[in-house]
């Protein structure tokens, strides 16, 4: 039998929103499990995208989605398992991602902030992403103070 979770529930009256912390030693599948179904009840609200990929679709978490881009004209969405087709356009699908997750930065991309694994703002103007997966992008210097804003 697995060790049980030890859930604590501490009111404070300054704090008007729920927030969880996951104490543990290292990052393990169970701790991405209690993760995911805390995510998956909480952002009910959100809905799946669909991606079409080898003629077939798939229906997408947005949890999945570590970006979403127009490459040749196409729209675009990377994730950890692979690169899908959208139907839709960029706009509709930014009114549709939930906004905490997901920040544009370029006229042609939107992220996943829970996939970045890191920034470099070493380059005067532009703020060079790379992923949780390794993949890289560029920020457009336009959406560099937003993305700062986002981030704090």
């Amino acid at each position: 039998m697995k060790n049980p979770v030890e859930i604590r529930i501490q009111i404070d009256r300054q704090c008007h929103d729920p927030v969880i912390v996951i104490h543990t030693d290292q990052k393990t599948q169970r701790v991405e499990d209690i993760v995911h179904a805390v995510e998956t009840c909480t952002d009910s609200s959100y809905p799946l995208i669909a991606g079409y990929q080898d003629g077939e679709m798939e229906l997408l978490s947005q949890r999945d989605i570590i970006r979403v881009y127009v490459e040749a004209r196409k729209v675009r969405i990377h994730t950890a398992d692979g690169t899908y087709d959208s139907r839709k356009t960029l706009s509709w699908l930014e009114t549709v991602l939930n906004g905490e997750r997901f920040i544009r930065i370029s006229r042609f991309e939107i992220v996943n902030i829970r996939k970045i694994a890191r920034f470099d703002f070493s380059i005067a103007g532009t703020v060079h992403i790379v992923f949780d997966d390794g993949s890289v992008t560029w920020a457009a210097r336009r959406y560099v103070r937003a993305i700062q804003q986002a981030l704090n």
